[in-house]
């Protein structure tokens, strides 16, 4: 597998490349935007390199080197890609989800294996959300919140049982800590992953997305060809046992109309076919577990890092108590909240959007045709628009919550404070739930432990289509903290 360094200086030779031809008359009616020369093989070669990871910081880089107007074009394994790269640009196409804008046909290459609320369209999609987005409402995430409170206790007792025996692997307890608060709030029953140490659920969702991440950049189908699929990503095995528990959570799900899968049952094969079912079951773990943990992994990095940053959150959280804490409780705490945007907007899980205009759309000036793959760069957006630093400040590569604090408290600059999980109709249904059982964790943890000194080199982020996973362990020393 090549390195990084040997694909960009490989594209470096290409930007040298004159083609004899630009092929000026069929494209002559096409409105162009300022071009990358040369990469019409990066998907070709993000599929041999680290992927999304790459795609991320090439869109990062030619975004401040081609994207004066909010917006540039690259060829992308032979098809023109237009990138949005303003907030002004970006708005405009966000404003046109979900119909006119939908999200790029590379996502159904792995449609047999990936497949709910998150990657649907047209009316699965109305259907689906119709019945998912009331159990994430603001009403419904506090009528669970005894139940979350249930899996942070355990998450405490796992952390204290770690601390004696060296540093406490934080990458492997807050995924088991996000499933199983899903499964205690959504589907209604206890599987004790954290008590059990039971990571065959959270190991899949890696796996499955490792599938995901293949078949996305893939510029030949090979999961259609017999056994290759089964050879290179395993996807649709990986796929099928989740299938498997899915039925299995379904017959042991609470029969409490609270739960969301006894909603989802009741329509089983009425407005849902029963595949359908099976794979919302299996989206809400999926969904729900990776993009939150990982997240948070990277708030206890930062405090580990910055031990003033931890004492002041330590003394704000001084008051929480140890029984159940509400939404507002913790939205009383300022810095906890500016902490936890400033994390989703440093590490959120989406860095880049892949959508398609569903009808002519106008760019800065420009018209994009019907069927125009348009990449949103939301992590370039949040660390380079303008529109962006003239509310959080110029410093937006650096990690700094008192960003989001004023004179009044917490400032939370809307729409970029909740950028990182959409916009809009389609923004994230479960937005709420993730806040909460993120902001809980990171208050119940520090108001009980110190994380001790972060003195190992900075972590490197090793990004994929739907998560920002740090390259190694979020390993940390901890100790009970001084009542």
């Amino acid at each position: 597998m090549p390195s990084l360094q040997g694909v960009e200086s490989h594209l470096g030779k290409l930007d040298q490349v004159d083609k004899p031809s630009r092929l000026a008359l069929s494209r002559a009616k096409v409105e162009r935007f300022r071009q990358v020369p040369g990469h019409w093989l990066l998907g070709v070669l993000s599929q041999l390199g680290p992927g999304a990871k790459f795609i991320t910081q090439k869109i990062e880089e030619w975004s401040l080197m081609y994207g004066q107007e909010g917006v540039f074009e690259m060829n992308l394994a032979g098809s023109r890609s237009v990138v949005v790269c303003s907030w002004e640009q970006a708005h405009h196409v966000l404003s046109r989800r979900p119909f006119k804008v939908t999200r790029g046909s590379k996502i159904q290459n792995a449609s047999d294996i990936f497949a709910f609320l998150f990657t649907s369209e047209g009316e699965r999609w109305k259907r689906e959300r119709r019945v998912l987005a009331p159990f994430f409402n603001s009403k419904s995430v506090e009528s669970h919140v005894g139940a979350i409170e249930e899996v942070a206790q355990q998450l405490l007792l796992e952390i204290d049982k770690d601390a004696s025996k060296g540093k406490v692997d934080f990458s492997a307890l807050l995924p088991l800590y996000s499933a199983e608060v899903v499964c205690k709030t959504a589907l209604g029953q206890e599987l004790q992953l954290l008590a059990t140490r039971n990571d065959e659920i959270t190991s899949d969702i890696k796996r499955l997305f490792q599938a995901v991440q293949l078949r996305y950049f893939s510029p030949i189908p090979y999961w259609k060809i017999p056994g290759l699929g089964w050879l290179i990503d395993n996807g649709a095995e990986i796929s099928g046992r989740f299938d498997r528990r899915s039925e299995e959570v379904l017959n042991n799900a609470s029969r409490s109309r609270k739960s969301i899968a006894q909603k989802l049952m009741d329509m089983d094969g009425d407005r849902f076919t029963h595949k359908e079912l099976l794979e919302n079951v299996a989206g809400l773990f999926v969904a729900g577990t990776d993009t939150t943990s990982l997240t948070t992994c990277w708030a206890f990095y930062h405090l580990a890092r910055d031990q003033e940053l931890q004492t002041k959150v330590a003394e704000e959280v001084r008051s929480l108590p140890d029984h159940e804490v509400s939404s507002a409780q913790l939205d009383s705490f300022p810095l906890l909240q500016a902490l936890w945007l400033e994390t989703l907007r440093c590490h959120g899980p989406l860095t880049f959007m892949d959508l398609e205009a569903t009808e002519p759309v106008t760019l800065a000036g420009r018209k994009l045709p019907e069927g125009t793959t348009i990449f949103l760069a939301l992590r370039s957006i949040l660390r380079n628009d303008p529109e962006v630093k003239k509310e959080l400040g110029d410093d937006l590569h650096d990690f700094r919550p008192s960003r989001w604090l004023g004179p009044e408290g917490l400032n939370r600059h809307p729409p970029f404070d909740a950028l990182p999980y959409g916009y809009g109709p389609r923004i994230c249904v479960g937005m709420r739930l993730a806040d909460y059982e993120a902001r809980l964790a990171i208050a119940k943890v520090v108001h009980r432990f110190v994380l001790e000194k972060w003195d190992r080199r900075p972590l490197i982020e090793t990004m994929t289509t739907v998560g920002n996973q740090p390259e190694e362990p979020v390993a940390i020393s901890v100790r009970l903290r001084a009542t």
